[in-house]
Order: C-alpha cells, then structure tokens, then sequence
C-alpha cells in the first residue's frame, strides 16, 4: 500500500489543475459532496471518499494524473461510467480519475472496427454502430459505461454467438502505466497487458483510453418471446434448460418476480417465474426456429400460453435495462454455476426473508463456451445474480444482511463469479473467486511487475 499520511496542501491540487485541459475538485472544497455524489449511479451514500476528483479532458490529463499521483505518493482509481454497484471506483483518500469526458467513437466501415474512449456508454455506442447496420455486444443497460463493462468481461447483448464475452471482441488498447508511459497493447505489442485488459476488472493496474474493438452486422432479425412460469417448476425449466443447451443465437434468462396476483401456492413463496428469450438470427424464420426450441419444450410447465414472438431491438434492449435500473438503492451478488437446481432450493428458503419485494433475482444461460486466454477465466452454465433493489436509507442494513446471508450459502454450489457484479463491499478479500487460481496468480505477478508501488488501487475495498 502507499503511503497517504505525506502531508499535503489543497494548494498542490490547485497547482496540479492548472496543467490541465480537465478540472479539479479537492475534498476541501464546498463543491466535492456534489462531485462525490454525482461520480456514482447508485442512490446510495458510499463512505469512501478519495482526496481529490479529476475529471480528465483529454488522454494527455490522463498521463498528468498519473504523474501527478505518483510524485505525490498517491493511488489512483479509475471511473468512467460510474455503474459500479458497489462504487468500486470510490476508494479512501487517493485520486479518483474520472474518465467520463473521454467520449471518442470512430468507426471505421470497412474494417468493421470502432475506436472507442472510456466515457462512452453501451447505448451511445450500439446507436452510432446502427447507422452502419452494425452492432457489439455492449450491456443490456445502455447507461452502462463501455470501459468497465468490457474490463471486467462483459456478459452483453449476443454475448453469446458475439465471442462467449464481449471483451473477447477488444482487439487492442492504448493504455496509460503506472509510470505515467502512453503504450499501445495488442496481440504483437505488450500482450501480457492485453490478457490483463480482458477481464481484471477494478483490479486492473493501467488506465485504458481507448478501446480498438471488433464490431459484427446486425442480426437481420431481433426477437422476444416470454412464458410465465410456477416458481415451484422454476429449477425443472433450468434443468430441462440445460438439457436443451440452446443454440448461442438465442438469450434465455429466467427472473423471479412477485406473482402476477399478488398470491400463489405456499410452495412458490408469492413467485413467479418468467422466462424471457431473445433471438438474434439471420431471418424470421430461423428467429421462430430459435424460441420454438425452448419455449415449447417449457410451455407444459406453464398453465398459460407464450407470447406471441415480438421485434426487438439494440434499443429496446438498452431501454428495458435503464427502466430497470432507474430509481433505487441497490446492491448485487452473484455466482456461476452447474447445479442451478440446487441454487433455486437455496433461493427459495431465503424468499420469506426478502426484505424488499423489489428485488431481482435472475438466471442467465451461458452454456459451455471454449475461453481464450484472458484474464477472464470464469466458468459455469448458468449465471445466477441478485439485484436487491430498495428505496429508503433505513432498510439498507437489513438488505445488506439478506444479500450476504443469501451468497453465503450460495457458495456451496458456485463454480466462479462474475466480478462485475460481485460484492466487492462484502466480498474484496474473496475476489480470487472470480478467476481460475492459475489466472489468479498471474494477474497478480503482472500486478507486481507492471505496478510495484501499487498507482492504481487492487480490488480490496476495506471496511465498508
């Protein structure tokens, strides 16, 4: 760790801003609450506040930041959308670099790749990549920041038949090191960082400002089919989902949801659940041949019919997950898994303790998919995440207690996590759950290597 106890003046801040095309915001000053306050999309109050805020320009701040921290004997954290759900990037005292300004996205057609900087969103990119009749698989929530997302791997729209991840689909990167040197990573330059770069997550020890990115054509034809079902058939539709093992064109989750009418049997505890699934394909045809190949093997678990299939979009998509995410306090845990029958057991005796009806637990299928050699090194069928969503201050104990308790038990049955939605607040020491332990080590020793005095903080959040 650094040492943070050198005294220092708000006057070394000022002379600091002054070298940049970006501002400054030192915790003395009446404006930093606000600051503090905006860097995060969650409604929560995170108690972890860094020294100074900066809010970089330009990748020539970005040098200077670092440079700057590093004469100071600071660490830095690295925001750039600010959709940790657990403020990942909000750290005590240090430099918190806001990279949110870097907003670049040049698209060449030809090549069919993107250019992207840190501060773009997921649905700011999927609209400029649609006027091309392109797509990448951002995140399902269009406020979500690219740079985050894609550093900790990226779970996103296609995932699937778009590369297992969506970091799979960063081809290169020009990165700022802890040094303060600008270097351009890429399967022939700097590769080790490259590995890094796809899937380290808020552990990652350099600062990305640009993402070169590999884009597809958009699917000719984008989908949706829902099937609601008992919550007490819930673990039969996930094994019979496994059995299935659907074609990676087509998206499937599973959420659990109040019960349509407020009531239910005891065994599905007010539940329901509802199976959603979302075709990518080539034609209509091939989009009906895809939901059919699942919905109609669940349909008997149901006492209704499907939806009739529906078009869909990029748009729709982004849309839904920010109606999602849009008022709240929150906080999300999750865990991968090959026994998804077992989990829902779990789930279920948790169910009566829920303290917020508003929360989301949610399956996703991932099947089996071959991993390249990345950072990324998580394994598991099914992804099965939380989000405990909640609206006073008052009830943030006790949905704090319920996610941890719920996790905790969880652990029997998970393969790996998924660490851009795991509990760093409760979990920073048990990050290692999220890698393979060979992946594991070498982030580490490339930790060592590239960041000896430690610039960029590692994943331990501390007390929070």
């Amino acid at each position: 760790m650094r040492d943070h106890s050198k005294e220092r003046s708000p006057k070394d801040f000022e002379d600091f801003s002054t070298t940049l095309d970006g501002e400054v915001c030192h915790r003395t000053q009446p404006s930093y609450e606000h600051w503090h306050q905006q860097s995060h999309w969650n409604a929560r109050e995170f108690k972890r506040f860094p020294d100074c805020i900066v809010r970089a320009q330009s990748v020539n701040d970005v040098v200077a930041t670092v440079r700057f921290a590093r004469s100071q004997n600071l660490s830095i954290c690295v925001r750039s959308g600010g959709h940790s759900f657990s403020g990942t990037f909000l750290r005590r005292d240090g430099i918190l670099l806001d990279m949110a300004g870097l907003r670049q996205i040049d698209f060449d057609a030809t090549r069919m790749e993107a250019v992207v900087g840190p501060g773009v969103s997921s649905g700011e990119l999927s609209r400029e990549l649609a006027r091309f009749g392109c797509g990448f698989p951002t995140g399902h929530t269009g406020s979500v920041g690219i740079a985050g997302f894609l550093l900790g791997g990226g779970l996103g729209i296609n995932f699937g038949a778009w590369g297992a991840i969506s970091a799979f689909n960063v081809m290169a990167l020009d990165v700022v090191m802890a040094d303060g040197q600008l270097k351009h990573v890429s399967p022939d330059e700097n590769q080790e960082l490259l590995w890094a770069a796809r899937g380290a997550g808020p552990g990652l020890f350099f600062a990305v400002v640009r993402f070169h990115l590999k884009c597809m054509p958009l699917p000719n034809a984008i989908t949706a089919r829902s099937l609601r079902l008992p919550f007490g058939k819930m673990g039969a539709a996930l094994a019979e989902i496994a059995c299935i093992d659907p074609d990676q064109r087509l998206q499937v989750m599973l959420a659990v949801i109040p019960a349509a009418d407020g009531t239910g049997a005891d065994e599905d505890h007010s539940r329901e659940a509802l199976l959603s699934t979302i075709a990518f394909a080539d034609d209509a045809a091939s989009a009906t041949a895809l939901h059919a190949s699942v919905i109609e093997r669940l349909e008997p678990l149901s006492s209704e019919p499907a939806s009739v299939e529906q078009s869909t979009s990029f748009e729709a998509i982004h849309h839904q997950g920010d109606e999602t995410f849009s008022v709240g306090r929150y906080r999300t845990d999750n865990i991968l898994t090959e026994r998804p029958e077992e989990a829902v057991r779990i789930l279920a005796s948790h169910l009566s303790r829920q303290p917020s009806s508003e929360s989301l637990p949610l399956f996703i299928w991932r099947g089996s998919p071959e991993l390249p050699d990345a950072a990324y090194s998580a394994t598991g069928s099914f992804y099965f995440s939380t989000y405990a969503r909640w609206r006073e201050p008052k009830d943030d104990e006790v949905n704090r207690q319920w996610l941890i308790a719920l996790y905790d038990e969880l652990q029997a049955v998970a393969s790996h996590c998924y660490i851009n939605e795991f509990d760093l607040e409760a979990r920073s020491s048990d990050a290692k759950r999220c890698f393979s332990p060979s992946h594991w080590q070498r982030l580490l020793e490339l930790k060592r290597v590239h960041d000896p005095e430690n610039v960029f903080h590692d994943f331990y959040l501390g007390k929070c």
